[in-house]
C-alpha cells in the first residue's frame, strides 16, 4: 500500500471507529506505530483535525461529504462486499475491506442513526473448502495478468493427474462451489478449462499477450454445467419420493430442470447437464429417495458405486 492509499485509508478509519492507539491502526494498515505517528502529523499537516483522546479521533468530519446511500442500499453492498469469499486475505479481499470503511465513513447521520445498534441485520456466509489466505500472491498474479491480457504458465495439479505445466490465456477469476477458480483458455487442450486455485502450485506471468474472444460468454460455458465441471451434454431423469419431494419443489437447482408431481406423490426430475459427474454426487446424497431413470450409463454407474459402499461396509 503506498503512502497517499494509506492515509486515505487511516484517515476512513478514524472517522469510524473510536478509541484507536498506534497499535490498532499500524495493525490496520500493516505498518509499524512509527509510521503511524509520522502518518497522524502528516494529516494533521493537511488541516485535518486530530485529536488524542482515549485513542486518537477527528474532531469534525464535515471536510468529507457524506455518502447520498439508503439504508436499504448501504446493507446491500455490506452483505455483497462483507461476503465469505471477499473477506479472506487476498488483494480482492483487502479491496472489499477499504471500500467498506470508505462507505461507513462516508454515511449520511440519517442513516448512521437508523442502523443504530442493528448490527449486520442480514448476513451471507458462502462456505469455503480451502484456505484462501495463503493464495494472495497467486491470487494477485492472476488478477493482473486478466486486467493486463498477458498469457499465464502455471503448475497445475489435478485430482486424477500428478502437477503439470500449461499455459493459459485468463479470463475470470470465478467462486463457485464453495471455491474459487481461474477460467481460462488452456494451449494444451486447445479449449477452455477451470482451475482451482488451491490447486495452482506456481504461476508466471508470460510476455505473451492475447485478445480475449468476443464471442466468449461465461454465463453461457457454466449454463449446463451442474457446478462446475463440463462434459458431454446429457439429458438426466430422476425419481424422487418420500422427504426428497419436498426438498427438490422447495428450490430451484438448475436452470433447465422440470418438475412433474405424480398422483403417488412422487416427482418426476428432468434436467440437462454437462456431464454427469457432480450430480451423480448429489443424487447418491439422497439415497433410497432418489431413483436414476435415464441414461442408463448413469443408472448403471451408480448402481455399480452402491455395490462397492455395500461390499465396503458389509465387511
Amino acid at each position: 500500500m503506498n503512502k497517499y492509499d494509506r492515509l486515505l485509508h487511516m484517515l476512513n478509519l478514524l472517522r469510524t471507529k473510536q478509541n484507536l492507539n498506534a497499535a490498532d491502526l499500524a495493525k490496520e494498515c500493516e505498518v509499524s506505530e512509527r509510521t503511524v505517528y509520522r502518518d497522524i502529523m502528516a494529516l494533521s499537516s493537511a488541516n485535518i483535525p486530530i485529536c488524542f483522546d482515549n485513542g486518537f479521533k477527528i474532531l469534525n468530519d464535515a471536510f468529507l461529504p457524506p455518502l447520498n446511500f439508503s439504508i436499504e442500499d448501504y446493507i446491500a453492498l455490506k452483505l455483497g462486499l462483507g461476503s465469505s469469499p471477499l473477506s479472506v486475505n487476498t488483494p480482492l479481499g483487502i479491496s472489499a475491506k477499504k471500500l467498506l470503511t470508505k462507505i461507513d465513513a462516508s454515511l449520511s447521520p440519517e442513516v448512521k442513526n437508523r442502523l443504530g445498534d442493528l448490527g449486520d441485520p442480514l448476513r451471507m456466509n458462502l462456505k469455503t473448502t480451502a484456505d484462501f489466505t495463503k493464495l494472495g500472491l497467486v491470487f494477485k498474479l492472476l488478477e493482473q495478468s486478466i486486467l493486463n491480457k498477458r498469457t499465464v504458465g502455471l503448475d497445475y495439479e489435478g485430482l486424477e493427474s500428478d502437477k503439470n505445466s500449461r499455459e493459459i490465456d485468463p479470463y475470470a477469476l470465478i467462486f463457485r462451489r464453495h471455491s474459487w477458480y481461474l477460467l481460462g483458455f488452456c494451449h494444451l487442450r486447445n479449449d477452455f478449462r477451470v482451475f482451482r486455485l488451491n490447486r495452482i502450485r506456481k504461476v508466471i506471468i508470460t510476455d505473451k499477450s492475447f485478445k480475449r474472444k468476443q464471442d466468449f460468454s461465461i454465463e453461457e460455458f457454466f449454463k449446463d454445467s451442474w457446478e462446475i465441471y463440463q462434459g458431454k451434454p446429457v439429458e438426466v431423469k430422476l425419481r424422487f419420493t418420500g422427504k426428497a419431494v419436498k426438498v427438490i419443489e422447495s428450490s430451484q437447482h438448475h436452470t433447465s430442470e422440470k418438475i412433474i408431481k405424480d398422483n403417488e406423490g412422487s416427482i418426476m426430475y428432468s434436467v440437462r447437464v454437462n456431464g454427469t459427474e457432480e450430480i451423480s454426487r448429489w443424487i447418491l446424497g439422497f439415497g433410497e429417495l432418489a431413483e436414476v431413470l435415464e441414461p442408463e450409463e448413469l443408472r448403471k454407474d451408480l448402481k455399480d458405486k452402491i455395490q462397492k459402499m455395500q461390499k465396503l461396509y458389509s465387511g
